[in-house]
């Protein structure tokens, strides 16, 4: 008998986080034809209706904490502390430094915290993705792939081979599985992993993460520990 970790429906990034009534994406026309639109999966720290939302990311590895904030713009509570993407105008016309912003759209992603089990449980790689990127931002690994569209769920996530946890190279693994759903066009979409159990583990070096990839013709990525 297989065991899985989760069903879940695999999200594009069309789905929008704000609250009805927030003046908060801004119609198109000449205001922002001289201003450049930027893009950064954050996580969502906190949001009041007096003071707006608060967003922290990482640019890249370990580069240092950039805390954005949006007057205007109010989340739901059950969102606070999930990851996000964020389209945004900074005030400062730098992307990545901290400070006020006007956000053009804030969309879901798919965001969990990696699972620590043995991986011959799982059939990670039955469904490939065709990865267009992944990247490290402090203890968060990102994608960004396609994946067939089904309104079905799945059973997707980031398992962390748990025979090889307290290792100086601990194996993760892309879990995709359509569960018997069939063959669909491909689907744009974005997640976000919490690796934070497996990466602050003293005897950590790095990470080695594993994907069935129909796109890009590595199929191991390695993130070292600096």
């Amino acid at each position: 008998m297989k065991t899985y970790l989760w069903h879940t429906a695999l999200l594009s990034v069309a789905a929008t986080l704000l609250c009805g009534g927030v003046a908060a994406c801004s119609s198109d026309g000449d205001d922002y034809n001289h201003r450049m639109l930027y893009s950064s999966i954050v996580t969502i720290d906190g949001s009041t209706e007096q003071d707006g939302t608060v967003f922290t990311f990482q640019r890249y590895d370990d580069s240092p904490l950039v805390t954005l904030t949006a007057s205007r713009v109010v989340v739901a509570k059950e969102r606070i502390g999930d990851r996000a993407l964020l389209y945004y105008y900074p005030e400062s016309g730098d992307p990545y430094a901290s400070g006020p912003v006007e956000v053009r759209s804030l969309g879901t992603i798919n965001c969990d915290t990696a699972i620590i089990r043995p991986i011959e449980r799982y059939r990670w790689d039955h469904d490939a993705v065709f990865l267009n990127a992944i990247w490290r931002t402090g203890e968060y690994i990102n994608l960004r792939m396609r994946a067939d569209y089904s309104d079905k769920p799945r059973y997707f996530g980031l398992v962390v081979d748990s025979l090889t946890l307290t290792d100086p190279w601990p194996e993760l693994y892309l879990l995709h599985d359509l569960d018997s759903a069939p063959a669909n066009y491909l689907r744009e979409s974005y997640a976000s992993f919490d690796v934070s159990k497996v990466w602050r583990q003293a005897s950590c070096e790095g990470i080695r993460i594993h994907v069935n990839d129909s796109n890009l013709p590595a199929d191991t990525y390695v993130f070292i520990k600096k």
